[in-house]
C-alpha cells in the first residue's frame, strides 16, 4: 500500500546541547535528496530513512533571511 503525500512526512530534531540532528523522512524525494548531498542513511526500513546530519548544514530560508541551524545554542 502506497503511502497519501500527507503521510511522507520529514521530521528534524536535535537539540541546543549537541551539534547533530536526526532527518526521519517517509519521502523518497527527500531521501533521495540527502543522498545526493552526501548523506548516508543510518537506519532504513520499508518506506522509512534515518539519516545523522551535522546541524551546520542545516538551513531554513526566509522572505527575508536564512537561519543555518548549526549557529544556534
Amino acid at each position: 500500500m502506497a503511502l497519501t503525500e500527507e503521510e511522507k512526512e520529514t521530521v528534524i530534531q536535535f537539540d541546543e546541547a549537541g551539534q547533530t540532528a536526526f532527518v526521519y523522512t517517509a519521502s523518497w524525494d527527500m531521501a533521495r535528496s540527502l543522498k545526493r548531498a552526501g548523506f548516508v542513511p543510518v537506519k532504513k526500513e520499508k518506506g522509512a530513512w534515518w539519516f545523522e546530519v551535522p546541524r551546520g548544514s542545516l538551513t531554513i530560508q526566509g522572505e527575508k533571511e536564512s537561519l543555518t541551524l548549526g549557529g544556534l545554542g
